[in-house]
């Protein structure tokens, strides 16, 4: 079967994520309205019903199997307290739900997200992310491979990333390719060297999750995601960068050092996620 063919988990997921989507965008204007213009309370509260509805649909949707889904014990022992960044592979569009569905409530509750602007103006979509939290990237060009942005408008956007993680405990999560790999899902794309810029200036450390299969669940020719399909996750540290703010050597590091290290890390944490997914579809 083409892998752009619907079928019928496509039409279940479907089916399953409106009431999802509906009660999370009214949960979402509920709490911005409980929360009386405590804006960043009303997001982490939104936060929370934004990972508990998305781990609902996925448990509903039996067909798709996770495997080493990380615990809540397993996200507190490698993310501190303090303000860092977390990165995600970026081999499908569920990618972000994923993560939202597999993050902790500490990390989730925490973090602030990169996303494309025009993800902004999607109906009920667009104001969920902006309830969120969520903030926009305001690329020049809307093409594969063109990742500048518009300076003026990222501005704004970068004073208030930069205030959420300097504020102490914040987490900034993207996705370091900067687009989605629709070539080969096990080799990880070059990580543009600007994503990393506030964690130099900030010296905060870089920890990631990897999800493999989730292309398999939402194929890039496919209209709607639920396909058959299984995923294995990874939690990884960018060690050498860490190392380095740990023994103070890391003021020497410029962005595109950290973008190669980041890139070994999240290819490392690919390797063992795919080979894993590769020993299950074998077996």
């Amino acid at each position: 079967m083409p892998q752009g063919q619907l079928t019928r988990g496509n039409y279940a997921f479907a089916l399953a994520a409106v009431p999802v989507g509906l009660a999370l965008f009214s949960s979402c204007k509920a709490f911005h309205l409980a929360s009386l213009g405590n804006r960043r309370r009303g997001e982490r509260w939104s936060l929370y019903a934004c990972r508990l509805l998305l781990r609902t649909l996925l448990r509903c949707s039996f067909w798709l199997t996770i495997e080493d889904e990380p615990s809540e014990a397993d996200w507190d022992a490698l993310i501190p307290d303090e303000s860092c960044v977390v990165i995600i592979n970026h081999a499908s569009q569920f990618d972000g739900f994923f993560f939202g569905a597999m993050a902790s409530r500490n990390v989730m509750a925490r973090a602030k997200s990169l996303m494309i602007a025009k993800a902004f103006k999607m109906p009920l979509a667009g104001t969920i992310f902006k309830c969120l939290g969520h903030q926009p990237v305001h690329f020049l060009r809307d093409e594969a491979g063109k990742f500048s942005v518009d300076k003026e408008k990222q501005a704004p956007v970068n004073a208030k990333i930069r205030a959420h993680v300097a504020a102490g405990g914040g987490v900034l999560t993207f996705c370091p390719e900067g687009q989605i790999n629709r070539k080969d899902p096990t080799k990880c794309m070059a990580h543009r060297r600007g994503s990393f810029q506030l964690a130099i200036d900030l010296k905060l450390p870089v920890y990631g999750f990897t999800a493999f299969g989730t292309h398999d669940f939402w194929p890039h020719d496919c209209a709607l995601p639920g396909k058959r399909a299984t995923v294995v996750c990874g939690l990884y540290a960018v060690d050498e960068w860490n190392a380095k703010l740990a023994d103070g050597t890391a003021g020497a590091v410029t962005t595109a050092d950290l973008a190669l290290m980041s890139q070994a890390a999240m290819q490392k944490s690919l390797d063992a996620v795919a080979a894993k997914h590769a020993a299950l579809a074998a077996a």
